[in-house]
């Protein structure tokens, strides 16, 4: 296992660090649910079809709490929560929800990742 990066130069001109070179992780594609459930059912005794019922109901239901106002912890993973984007008011008692142009999913990994299995390695020509 590896995470995989490539070097991304610095070019935003009135960056500090303009010129410089920063590694960014790359991508090597997207799993969707259906290769997770198969990934899932091979590690352990589950039926992959059982993995997708499990996976399309914590799907939904971490929808509607989020939709609720609460914040979904995942052990192991991280925290997923709603975020507001929106435009500032000078009077509290005249902020209305007009005032709120958007939502974004915020998420917060845990403190103590599970990735110490994998190398860091620049992505092979």
């Amino acid at each position: 296992m590896a995470i995989f990066y490539r070097l991304v130069r610095d070019e935003r001109k009135d960056s500090p660090y303009k010129g410089m070179y920063f590694a960014r992780a790359v991508n090597l594609g997207t799993i969707e649910t259906d290769e997770l459930a198969r990934i899932i059912e091979r590690n352990c005794s589950v039926k992959r079809s059982d993995v997708l019922a499990v996976l399309a109901e914590l799907s939904d239901t971490i929808r509607l709490l989020l939709a609720d106002s609460h914040r979904v912890r995942i052990a192991g993973i991280g925290s997923l929560m709603v975020g507001l984007n929106g435009r500032p008011c000078s009077d509290p008692t005249k902020y209305t929800n007009d005032h709120i142009t958007g939502l974004h999913l915020c998420f917060k990994p845990e403190k103590e990742q599970r990735l110490t299995d994998a190398d860091v390695a620049p992505l092979p020509p």
